[in-house]
């Protein structure tokens, strides 16, 4: 059996698929990735409101990686295994460390990403007719500024980097911040001012 990499959504258990669901219910272990505490304990709060398997955690770098903690981690997902993640496993998902390491064969299962979780939580259109979207990590400051030249929309995640380019970006433009959507503390405001690795910077060309 193929270990299955799961995405768990923004954090509201209602927005968990049912592919997901039944994915989690199915498990006799569910590993849960921890780069930081707060995705811990909201990826394992919801892996155990779906499930009665073990739950296990890994402990993932947020920066540089260590080769030998990500072989020792994927040695462990087994044949059947599930591994759970925030948001969708195929946007800037953690399994992309393990996956070089890992020898059994995997499935992904979809979750609803931040992206267009968060958009749909303030209200707006991320994108209509022809517009071209450009999603960017706030680290890098060499895009930032190319992307919001060049697209209609840029999509700025992980927004704790470079805070001042972002906010500098920002201004004049027709932006939106939304900080912890789905989660304890959820923030969204046109005012970019408060950034964290849970913010989403919207800014959208013109005014």
């Amino acid at each position: 059996m193929a270990v299955k990499v799961v995405g768990l959504g923004p954090g509201d258990p209602k927005l968990l698929t049912l592919a997901a669901a039944e994915a989690l219910r199915e498990a006799e272990v569910v590993y849960v990735p921890a780069s930081a505490a707060t995705e811990r304990s909201l990826a394992e709060a919801l892996v155990r409101r779906f499930t009665e398997a073990e739950v296990r955690v890994v402990e993932m770098e947020m920066g540089r990686a260590d080769p030998v903690r990500l072989a020792r981690s994927a040695r462990e997902l087994g044949d059947g295994a599930v591994y759970a993640l925030l948001g969708d496993p195929t946007l800037y998902g953690s399994f992309a460390k393990l996956k070089p390491y890992l020898e059994a064969p995997y499935v992904y299962i979809p979750g609803v990403t931040s992206v267009t979780a968060c958009a749909a939580r303030a209200g707006v259109e991320l994108a209509s007719g022809d517009q071209a979207v450009a999603v960017v990590p706030a680290s890098r400051s060499d895009l930032l500024e190319k992307a919001a030249e060049l697209f209609d929309v840029v999509v700025v995640v992980k927004a704790n980097r470079n805070v001042d380019l972002v906010n500098e970006l920002a201004a004049g433009r027709r932006a939106l911040a939304a900080r912890r959507c789905y989660m304890e503390g959820e923030q969204i405001s046109e005012r970019v001012s408060w950034l964290d690795y849970f913010t989403t910077v919207y800014i959208w060309r013109g005014r």
